[in-house]
């Protein structure tokens, strides 16, 4: 039986030569029908998050955050829910509130972000209005994916395909983001997206930390996009005798 070599070159048996050549042809095909068919490629992902971050208004969902630190073995998990909405042409009105394993709420407001503790009955105030990159670096980390236009993740991030496999039962496709400024103020940390590509919102964060090993792991569920939001939806509900503390950035 000729050698594979001799089969590629067709110096021995020219009848296997071309049924080589036809069998490769025919799995080339069959792969590409698979892409064509299955996954989505890239460049038809970013478009689409275009597309959807051009009538993204808001959402809420529960959310899940898994923190871990490597060195000594730490995984801490936080459950509660999060609603978002923009506000003006760049701004938006967040409230996160975790309920397990205690208490505490997010607000953002246009520039100014607020931390409430009902145990301890204190909220803590910061006005971001002269550090535009401290609250783009927040709101990322609570936000990236959601409303997010594939463009702006290409403008920050290289980006790759890592796999399409269903998670939960949801259809979706996970991207691997390297920053391509490491030592920008913000979008300086690689991520894995998991996006769904029924929505093209993320239903999956992982962010990476300096340190090797630390991640934080965010995973969304119950997804409502563009909802009607409740008046006072993004007010936080203060318990009296609520003391108000403005730390220093």
């Amino acid at each position: 039986m000729p050698s594979t070599t001799s089969i590629r070159r067709g110096n021995r048996n020219p009848g296997l030569a071309v049924l080589y050549r036809v069998s490769l042809r025919i799995l080339s095909v069959a792969l590409l029908g698979a892409t064509l068919h299955g996954a989505p490629d890239l460049t038809t992902v970013l478009e689409s998050m275009d597309a959807a971050a051009s009538e993204w208004n808001g959402m809420r969902a529960r959310v899940e955050t898994v923190s871990y630190m490597a060195l000594v073995d730490d995984r801490r998990v936080e459950s509660g829910r999060i609603a978002v909405r923009r506000s003006g042409p760049s701004g938006v009105d967040l409230l996160l509130s975790y309920q397990d394993p205690y208490e505490y709420y997010i607000a953002i407001r246009g520039t100014k972000v607020e931390r409430y503790k009902p145990k301890t009955k204190t909220v803590e105030e910061f006005n971001l209005s002269a550090s535009k990159d401290k609250l783009e670096k927040l709101e990322n980390a609570f936000l990236l994916g959601f409303g997010t236009a594939g463009s702006y993740l290409g403008e920050h991030y290289e980006i790759s395909m890592e796999s399409s496999e269903p998670l939960d039962d949801h259809p979706v496709v996970k991207l691997g983001l390297q920053p391509r400024d490491p030592g920008a103020a913000t979008n300086n940390r690689p991520l894995e997206m998991w996006i769904s590509t029924k929505t093209w919102q993320p239903v999956k964060l992982k962010i990476y930390h300096a340190i090797p090993g630390d991640y934080q792991l965010k995973l969304y569920s119950e997804i409502e996009i563009n909802p009607v939001f409740r008046e006072n939806e993004f007010k936080l509900n203060l318990k009296r005798g609520t003391n108000r503390v403005r730390p220093q950035l």
